[in-house]
């Protein structure tokens, strides 16, 4: 049957009408990303998504210098913090099944979904490489990570991340300070646990991403199935308190049915194997020093103003940010990778001293190599080198030695210390009580010991080779 002239035309406005509201993304890990235009939520998001704010982060890389390593990995936290706001609806949708209408509080969701997708809006240049010379080159007081400038950068007074919040809900834009206060952890509850916990959208993404994007073999998940075994249940409020003997107070905490405590397993150990073989790959932790000490280099030198010899403009974004004696917002935000890629280069062409040597060895990938000591279980080499990298070349460290720490820990004992209940993953069991996974897994309660990582770096080789000349007989024997 022929539909009526006027039905065509209604149907053709329609589809039209549908089409227009509905922005699309498309996304290598997730498909096709939606938004809803008339959703209030949807559409402030696409808004926020468009403002210079959120498109800087295209030049922000989200594995820093791991493409060193892995070339695939390229992708940028732009893409990573649409992936997290596309999982935090999901995640939201099961808060909504699970929670009457009647408890649920709207404008906590709200908050939720658009911190997802604005939690990384502060990160800096080459992330961690950069935030490790800050810790090194600033007072304790003037420090401030990448959470800390997400917060600024939301609340700003004049910046358009406010003023759109603002336009959409009213109230002055108190909104932008409940989203802050959200990303720095001011209030524990079920919406935040969907920002920051041990199973939330921003973990269920970079794993993903990063597992795709760097072509490891390690750290797959279950997602569709930790998904549809979700569920909303009542956990202890008190942190320090047992989940299955608790009669205080209570709060609401995501958890997994008893089936789905093998791909709850795979998801913790997918952190492990990530970290352990991608995100502290002696390689790439090795190009993080190279490139903290060129920033340490460039900044010092920068510091001096107009006298400063570098080969950059006296403009150059980077050149600004360093000659305040305090960050500021404004000069932060104009720093992106490719701002720090233009420095490197021309002082890899132009520079001198220690400016251009770090420059160049990161432009030209002149890897440092490693001595790596095992203090977790250590053998008579192990303590034998560090005394001797102690008592040699001590001040050394920082110049030409660098020192190399990190801490993998995954899963805390809530036996043996203080775990936040977000931080912790739980299990309803067949019969309905809640307990935390340990109690079930022995794999993951084996992740309870922390494991530390010790390397150092040596910008020249004769030092290396004459730390691997030491072995516990013939250090005791000096």
């Amino acid at each position: 049957m022929r539909i009526k002239p006027l039905a065509e035309r209604a149907l053709v406005l329609y589809l039209f009408h549908v089409m227009a509201i509905l922005k699309r993304i498309r996304d290598p890990i997730h498909g096709l990303i939606t938004f809803d235009l008339d959703d209030p939520v949807d559409g402030t998001a696409w808004e926020l998504i468009n403002t210079p704010e959120f498109q800087r982060l295209r030049r922000v890389k989200q594995l820093g210098v791991s493409e060193f390593t892995y070339p695939g990995a390229t992708h940028t936290r732009f893409a990573h913090s649409i992936g997290v706001f596309h999982l935090a609806r999901q995640l939201m949708s099961v808060a909504q099944r699970d929670v009457p209408k009647a408890q649920r509080d709207e404008p906590r969701e709200r908050a939720a979904l658009l911190a997802a997708l604005l939690h990384d809006l502060g990160h800096g240049p080459f992330s961690h490489a950069f935030e490790n010379a800050e810790k090194v080159r600033l007072p304790k007081n003037q420090y401030k990570d990448h959470e800390d400038w997400t917060g600024d950068l939301i609340c700003q007074p004049g910046g358009n991340i406010r003023r759109i919040l603002k336009d959409k809900f009213r109230r002055n834009g108190e909104v932008a300070d409940e989203i802050a206060a959200m990303l720095r952890g001011k209030k524990q509850d079920l919406y935040s646990s969907v920002v920051s916990s041990s199973f939330d959208a921003d973990r269920l993404d970079y794993l993903r991403r990063d597992r795709m994007m760097t072509g490891s073999g390690a750290g797959a998940i279950d997602f569709e199935w930790l998904l549809d075994n979700l569920r909303i249940v009542d956990v202890p409020a008190n942190s320090g308190e047992d989940i299955e003997d608790s009669d205080g107070d209570t709060i609401q905490a995501f958890s997994f049915e008893e089936k789905a405590l093998q791909a709850a397993e795979s998801f913790i150990l997918a952190r492990f194997h990530l970290y352990s073989q991608v995100y502290l790959h002696r390689t790439t932790r090795g190009i993080e020093q190279m490139l903290t000490a060129f920033l340490l280099a460039f900044s010092a030198e920068a510091s001096k103003g107009a006298r400063a010899d570098l080969p950059v403009s006296v403009d150059h974004p980077l050149r600004v940010y360093y000659a305040n004696p305090t960050p500021d917002l404004d000069s932060y935000i104009a720093l992106d990778d490719t701002v720090v890629w233009n420095a490197l280069e021309v002082s890899a062409a132009k520079g001198n001293g220690k400016i251009q040597d770090f420059a160049d060895r990161i432009c030209s990938r002149k890897i440092l190599k490693c001595v790596t000591i095992d203090i977790v279980n250590p053998q008579e080499a192990d303590k034998a080198r560090r005394r001797y990298i102690d008592e040699n070349m001590k001040d050394q460290i920082g110049v030409s030695v660098f020192e190399d720490r990190a801490n993998l820990a995954i899963y805390k004992d809530p036996s043996k210390e203080t775990v936040k209940p977000h931080k912790r993953v739980h299990i309803r069991r067949d019969g309905g009580k809640v307990v935390d996974i340990t109690s079930l897994s022995k794999p993951v309660a084996a992740l309870y010991q922390e494991q530390e990582i010790l390397r150092y770096y040596f910008a020249n080789e004769s030092d290396r080779v004459s730390v691997l000349n030491v072995t516990g007989e013939s250090h005791a024997a000096t």
